[in-house]
């Protein structure tokens, strides 16, 4: 009986498209962070973002760039990164492809907790909102599987059904928190459509830290969601702790998700649309999805970023409006691809 096992040369060979391809879409990141620093209502040369940070003068053109272009170029991609990395991770413990922070009521959950630690508690510290949304992310990720979880073990479509339902109430809970106090809803209604203007430079750092968190975490348990793309029983009988590796899963998804959408709002779909492209350039392996979804997540929402800038210029619109227009052809395309 012969074993079949990959040659040095194979080996090498898939190293090398790895590495290619992480250097390709790192470069890509890099280039759409300066097109964020560069494009807008003014378009600025490279000599002048040059000069901004080189010698800052107090300029409108050294503010424009330095206070208010460079916290997006960062929280963009600080944003895409986790909701994708969250997005992997998701899809495996609910073993559906449509599953998602958005399909899951994750984002609705962390929306919901943020309003009501601003609105009834007056919690305003940027430390304080962030542990609030991954609070609530957590909870309601612990509560779409427990509900879900059924004699027979998670089913994926119950999942998602569970998780559509806690979306939905978690948004009608926000609406009514919000239409009854005025001040609160002219405050939180453009954050809570999802975008990125006019936030401080402390978000991407407390953010930052969170998302670097997350992903330790995420890096971690790649091995063991690695085997749980099979099925629990396999899973166990390969040495998987099937009850650890939940709950760690559950804290990486909350603080991946709650950190994102403390920064950026809900941005919509960014966990549904990127896992896919991440598991078709990368393969099964999680670690090279997670590294993957990371950097496919940065670019994407960088670049709906700055694509909102210009949809309806000279006024600008929501990223999450743009990601969730997106995700949503691409949910309609997933179950109609299910349906046939």
């Amino acid at each position: 009986m012969h074993t079949l096992a990959a040659s040095p040369g194979a080996i090498a060979s898939r190293s090398s498209r790895g590495a290619v391809l992480y250097c390709s879409l790192a470069a890509a990141l890099v280039f759409a962070m300066a097109c964020s620093v560069m494009l807008g209502l003014k378009i600025y040369s490279p000599g002048e973002v040059w000069r901004a940070f080189a010698a800052f003068d107090g300029s409108e053109t050294a503010v424009v760039i330095v206070n208010l272009r460079l916290p997006r170029a960062i929280i963009a991609p600080l944003t895409g990164a986790g909701l994708g990395v969250a997005g992997v991770i998701i899809q495996t413990l609910a073993r559906n492809r449509i599953a998602s922070p958005d399909t899951l009521g994750l984002n609705a959950g962390a929306s919901l907790a943020v309003v009501v630690a601003s609105f009834w508690f007056g919690v305003s510290s940027l430390a304080g909102l962030s542990l609030a949304a991954a609070a609530g992310a957590l909870l309601t990720s612990l509560l779409v599987f427990g509900i879900a979880a059924g004699a027979g073990g998670l089913s994926p479509l119950r999942i998602v059904l569970v998780g559509v339902t806690m979306a939905g109430l978690g948004h009608a809970l926000v609406e009514i928190i919000l239409t009854s106090n005025e001040a609160a809803l002219e405050q939180l209604l453009f954050w809570l459509s999802g975008a990125i203007v006019d936030r401080p430079i402390s978000l991407a750092v407390n953010g930052g830290v969170m998302l670097a968190v997350g992903a330790m975490f995420a890096w971690l348990l790649a091995p063991s969601l690695d085997a749980l793309q099979t099925d629990d029983a396999t899973a166990s009988g390969l040495g998987v702790p099937l009850g650890m590796v939940r709950g760690v899963s559950f804290v990486a998804i909350a603080v991946l998700t709650g950190s994102a959408i403390t920064m950026a709002g809900p941005v919509g779909f960014v966990g549904l649309v990127i896992p896919h492209a991440a598991h078709a350039l990368a393969g099964l392996r999680h670690r090279h999805q997670i590294a993957a979804a990371a950097l496919l997540g940065a670019i994407y929402v960088t670049v709906a970023d700055i694509a909102v800038r210009y949809i309806i210029y000279p006024a600008e619109a929501p990223v999450g409006a743009v990601t969730a227009a997106v995700g949503g052809m691409v949910l309609l395309g997933l179950l109609k691809r299910r349906a046939a």
